[in-house]
């Protein structure tokens, strides 16, 4: 949960490094770059960025431990972020200690589609033969 912002701390104190060695070649780039506090900028960016992923995750764990955020049936552990299923089954989420999924809402679709009803007078019903129908519980 708190390793992507260690990634992005890393990933940005390698775009500051390489901005860094940029300002040392020849040449426009270097020269427009010379000037610029860019490097350090981006490091900063990168060090809010780290400490607000690691916030909202220090809080979701903190919810967690409360009971107000819901967790696994199986091990107790926090469920991640819900996403949208595959084959339009609705949203689900991932238990991040044994990785199980667990479905959220529960519904195939999004919206009621009402099912198409044959209209038919009562002289043309007995004409019609008569299918078995199942119905769903």
């Amino acid at each position: 949960m708190f390793s992507p912002g260690l990634m992005v701390l890393g990933v940005g104190a390698l775009a500051a490094a390489a901005m860094k060695a940029v300002q040392q070649m020849p040449g426009d780039l270097g020269i427009l770059s010379l000037y610029s506090n860019l490097p350090g900028w981006i490091v900063a960016g990168s060090v809010t960025a780290a400490v607000a992923w690691v916030t909202v995750q220090a809080v979701r764990v903190k919810l967690w431990e409360r009971g107000a955020v819901a967790s696994c049936y199986v091990c107790g552990c926090l469920l991640s972020t819900p996403r949208g299923s595959r084959r339009g089954l609705g949203m689900t989420r991932h238990c991040l200690g044994c990785r199980k999924v667990h479905g959220v809402n529960h519904r195939l679709t999004p919206v009621v589609v009402p099912l198409a009803v044959a209209v038919t007078t009562v002289s043309d019903a007995a004409t019609v033969p008569v299918r078995r129908v199942r119905s769903l519980p």
